[in-house]
C-alpha cells in the first residue's frame, strides 16, 4: 500500500463528514475549511495580496491578506493605512483562526426543542429568511417597527448596508454590545466639546497623562495610539504618567504609576486644575474666549477641590498632585487619556467632565500634541434613533417588563456572555413573553446563539464588504475598504446579502430601497459619492490600496477658531445646560460612589480588564487561547495575607449577583482595596478551544490542547450585577463589591 499523504488523510476525513447525517447534533453544521485543490494556472502556488480592514476590535486597522491557491495563508498590517501604518496586534493576526475555525457555524439552523435545550434542525437560507420576514412584516404593517430590537457587536457595527436596511425598515431599536464600553466617555466628551472620541495627538506631546486607560494592551485606538505614544516618548522625551488601580501594561511602562482608590480619578483631575489656576499656570486666553466659564468663575467653583481633599478621597499624596499639576501645565503640549478606569464607574460621565475641565484649563484642545477633535469622513451612515444607549440598558428595560422585544436580532453580539448579570440575561432571553422571537446572526454558536429560534451563519469580516472610517490619528480624514479576501465558507453569507434578500421579501418601498444586485454594488455606489475619490483612483483604487486619504488633507489644528465647537453655544461647554435641564450637575463635580463608601471589613471592589491577546469574541482562536486561557484573580499580598490566602490558592468571589471560583495571583501591582480579573474566558459555548477541549478535526492543532486540565477560566460577568451609570446608561463594570475567601 502506498504511503498516505496529509492530503489523502484529509480527503477521507471530509468524505466521512459528508456521509454522516445531522443525527440530532451540530456535527455537520460546523464544517472544516476545505483545502482548495491546486490548479494548473499562472497563479498556482503564487501569493495574491488583497487589502481590507480588520474588524476584531474598534480600531479598524488596515490589513493585507496573502492568498495562495485560494486559501488565506497570512494576515498582516497594511503599510498604506494612515492609522496603523502596517502594524497589527496578535488578535489581528489570529483572524485566520476565526476564518478557518472547524467550529464555525456554516449552515442556518432552527431550534427544534425548548430554548437553550440544544436541539436543532438544519434548514435552508430560503426557510430561514422566510421565517424572519414573516415576523418582520407584521411589525412594519402595524407601525411597530420599534418592537424590532437590534444589538450590534464589534463585527456588526457600522455595517453600512445593514444600517441602510434598518433605516428603510423604519426605526427599530438599535444598540451596541458591551465588548468595548465607552458610553460614559462618549457622553462626557460630547457634552463638553460636541464631538467624541477626542484623538490624543501623543506623537507630538511632551507630557501624557493617563487616567485608567491601557493603550499598550487594549484600547479603541489600540495599535494606532500606542504607536504614537511610543513616538512621543522617543522623539520628544514625553513623560507618561498613569493613574490606575492596577499595574497594567501601560502603567508598567510609564515613568510613574500612581495607584488610586477606585472611582476617584475625577477629584484628582479637579484638584490638579485647582492647583494650576492657583499658580497662575492656566491658559487664560482659551478659557475666557473658547469656553463658557471664565477663569475667575472656575477658581470659585474649584475652591473645595484642593489637593488635600483629593488626597483624602483618592489616597494620592497632596505633594504628588501639586507636582504633577505643575509638570502638566508647564510641559506644553500635553495630552490626557481616559479609559475604562474612568468610564467603568457609576460616576463615569461626571469624571469625564472633570478631565475635560482639566484639558480646558491647560488649553490643550485641538492643538499639536493635545486632545484633538476627531476628523472623520462622512460615509452617509444613517443616524438611527434608539431608546437605549447600551445593551445593558436595553436588558434592564426587558428585565423590568416595561417593554417587549417582539423580534430580537443579535448581529455578531453575545449579550448572554458579555453583559453584566449574564445569568439574568440568559433568563430574559429564554422568556418567550419578553422576547417572542430571537434571531442570532454570527460566525459561531455563541452563548446567545444557543438560545436562538433561528441561527444565521455569518461570513467573517474577511469574507464581506463594507466601508470604514475612523478618527484619523494624524488628522487627515480617510476611508478604508473591507472587501472579501476569500469567498464565504460553507453556506455562510455576509449580512449585506441577507438584508438584500429580506428587502425583496418584505416588498414595497423597502424592496426599492434595497434594489441592489449584491452588496458590492452598494459599496461601489457609496464609494463613488465620496468627494475627491475619483481623482485618487476611484473605487478601483480604493480596492487596490485598501485606503484613500482625503485629497489634499493635511493635519490642521485649532479648527474651532474657524467654525466654533460643535456644541449649542459654539464653545467648550464646561457649564452644561443640557445636564442642568436633566437635573444633573451642570459643572464638573466629583461625586463619590455610594457602594464604595460603606465598604465593610473584608469587602473589596472588583474591577475587570482585558489582556492584549483576548477579547470576549475570540475565545475559540487557537493561537490566542494557547497564550491566555486562565484568568487568575489578582490580589495585593497585604490583602491576601489578611484573608489567609496564598499564591495559587483557589478562592471564591462572591457578590450580590453570584459567585465564581478561580485561583489567585499575588502582585504588588494591585491596589489593596481592589481585586481584579481579566475578561474573555469562561465560555460555555463558542467552540471546543474556548472550552479547553481537545478534539480531532480537520485542523490537527485542535487535538493539541495541552491546557485541557487547566480549564478555560471564568467569566467575570457572573458576579457583576446589571447596574448602570445613571447618566449615560452604560454598565458600571468596576463598582462591584465582593468578598474573597479561600474555596
Amino acid at each position: 500500500m502506498g504511503k498516505m499523504t496529509r492530503r489523502d488523510f484529509l480527503k477521507i476525513g471530509f468524505t466521512g463528514a459528508a456521509l454522516s447525517g445531522l443525527g440530532g447534533s451540530l456535527t455537520s453544521c460546523f464544517s472544516p475549511a476545505p483545502e482548495v485543490p491546486r490548479k494548473m494556472a499562472r497563479t498556482a502556488g503564487k501569493t495574491i495580496t488583497l487589502a481590507s480592514t480588520c474588524r476584531l476590535c474598534p480600531a479598524g486597522c488596515g490589513i493585507l491578506g496573502e492568498v495562495i491557491d485560494g486559501r488565506v495563508a497570512k494576515i498582516r498590517g497594511n503599510p498604506q493605512h494612515p492609522n496603523n501604518r502596517g502594524k497589527l496586534c496578535s488578535r489581528g493576526h489570529a483572524g485566520l483562526n476565526v476564518l478557518y475555525d472547524p467550529d464555525r457555524l456554516l449552515s442556518p439552523l432552527k431550534r427544534s426543542g425548548a430554548r437553550g435545550e440544544g436541539r436543532w434542525t438544519r434548514i435552508t437560507w430560503e426557510q430561514a429568511l422566510e421565517e424572519v420576514s414573516k415576523r418582520l412584516a407584521p411589525l412594519r404593517q402595524q407601525g411597530k417597527t420599534d418592537a424590532l430590537w437590534v444589538e450590534q457587536g464589534i463585527g456588526g457595527e457600522h455595517d453600512l448596508l445593514f444600517l441602510h436596511f434598518l433605516k428603510a425598515y423604519g426605526g427599530p431599536a438599535v444598540f451596541s454590545d458591551s465588548s468595548f464600553p465607552n458610553e460614559s466617555r462618549a457622553l462626557g466628551q460630547s457634552l463638553t466639546w460636541g464631538a467624541e472620541p477626542l484623538v490624543n495627538d501623543a506623537a507630538k506631546a511632551r507630557f501624557i497623562l493617563n487616567f485608567g486607560a491601557n493603550p499598550y494592551e487594549n484600547h479603541e485606538q489600540y495599535i494606532p495610539l500606542s504607536q504614537r505614544i511610543i513616538e512621543g516618548r522617543l522623539n520628544n522625551g514625553a513623560k507618561l504618567v498613569t493613574f490606575d488601580v492596577r499595574l497594567s501594561n501601560t502603567a508598567g511602562k510609564s515613568q510613574e504609576w500612581i495607584p488610586v482608590n477606585p472611582g476617584t480619578d475625577g477629584i484628582i483631575a479637579l484638584a490638579m486644575a485647582h492647583h494650576i489656576l492657583r499658580e497662575g499656570l492656566q491658559d487664560a486666553e482659551f478659557l475666557n474666549k473658547w469656553t463658557n466659564v471664565p477663569a475667575a468663575k472656575l477658581i470659585e467653583h474649584l475652591a473645595p477641590y484642593t489637593p488635600e481633599q483629593a488626597e483624602k478621597a483618592s489616597g494620592v499624596k497632596t505633594s504628588e498632585i501639586r507636582r504633577l499639576a505643575v509638570e502638566l501645565a508647564q510641559a506644553k503640549p500635553a495630552t490626557i487619556l481616559t479609559g475604562r478606569g474612568v468610564g467603568g464607574h457609576q460616576n463615569g460621565v461626571l469624571t469625564e467632565r472633570c478631565v475635560s475641565l482639566l484639558c480646558a484649563v491647560i488649553g490643550n484642545i485641538d492643538i499639536p500634541g493635545g486632545n484633538c477633535l476627531p476628523r472623520v469622513l462622512d460615509l452617509g451612515e444613517p443616524a438611527l434613533k434608539t431608546s437605549f444607549s447600551s445593551s445593558p440598558q436595553a436588558f434592564s428595560v426587558l428585565k423590568e417588563g416595561k417593554k417587549k422585544a417582539e423580534v430580537f436580532l443579535a448581529y455578531m453580539a453575545n449579550p448572554a456572555y458579555a453583559n453584566p448579570g449574564a445569568a439574568e440575561v440568559v433568563q430574559i432571553l429564554k422568556d418567550e413573553k419578553k422576547v417572542p422571537f430571537l434571531v442570532v446572526a454570527d460566525t459561531h454558536l455563541t452563548e446567545t446563539g444557543a438560545l436562538a429560534d433561528i441561527l444565521l451563519p455569518m461570513a467573517t469580516y474577511l469574507e464581506s464588504w463594507n466601508l470604514e472610517t475612523r478618527p484619523a490619528m494624524d488628522l487627515a480624514p480617510f476611508v478604508s475598504i473591507r472587501q472579501p479576501i476569500t469567498a464565504p465558507l460553507g453556506k455562510s453569507l455576509a449580512m449585506g446579502e441577507v438584508v438584500l434578500d429580506l428587502g425583496r421579501r418584505l416588498g414595497g418601498d423597502l424592496a426599492k430601497a434595497m434594489a441592489y444586485t449584491k452588496s458590492e454594488e452598494f459599496i461601489d455606489q457609496v464609494s463613488a459619492r465620496i468627494e475627491g475619490i475619483a481623482a485618487g483612483g476611484g473605487v478601483q483604487g480604493l480596492k487596490k490600496e485598501g485606503v484613500w486619504i482625503q485629497t489634499g488633507a493635511k493635519p490642521s489644528y485649532r479648527s474651532f477658531e474657524k467654525k466654533g465647537f460643535p456644541t449649542p453655544s459654539g464653545k467648550g461647554e464646561i457649564f452644561s445646560k443640557r445636564l442642568q435641564e436633566r437635573g444633573l450637575p451642570a459643572m464638573p463635580v466629583y461625586e463619590p460612589i455610594p457602594a464604595h463608601q460603606d465598604l465593610k471589613e473584608g469587602d473589596l471592589i472588583l474591577t475587570i480588564h482585558r489582556v492584549n491577546v483576548m477579547s470576549p469574541g475570540l475565545g475559540n482562536a487557537k493561537w490566542l487561547a494557547e497564550i491566555f486561557h486562565a484568568n487568575f484573580l489578582w490580589l495585593n499580598p497585604r490583602t491576601a495575607e489578611a484573608r489567609g490566602i496564598r499564591e495559587g490558592d483557589s478562592v471564591k468571589i462572591t457578590s450580590k449577583a453570584g459567585t465564581l471560583t478561580t485561583k489567585v495571583r499575588l502582585s504588588q501591582g494591585v491596589h489593596p482595596r481592589v481585586a481584579t480579573l481579566a475578561e474573555g474566558l469562561g465560555h460555555s459555548e463558542l467552540g471546543k478551544i474556548a472550552k479547553a477541549k481537545a478534539a480531532k478535526t480537520a485542523d490537527l492543532d485542535t487535538s493539541l490542547v495541552w491546557w485541557e486540565k487547566e480549564g478555560n477560566g471564568v467569566n467575570p460577568q457572573a458576579v457583576i450585577p446589571m447596574e448602570l451609570d445613571p447618566i449615560a446608561g452604560g454598565a458600571v463594570w468596576n463598582d462591584t463589591k465582593v468578598t474573597v475567601t479561600k474555596a
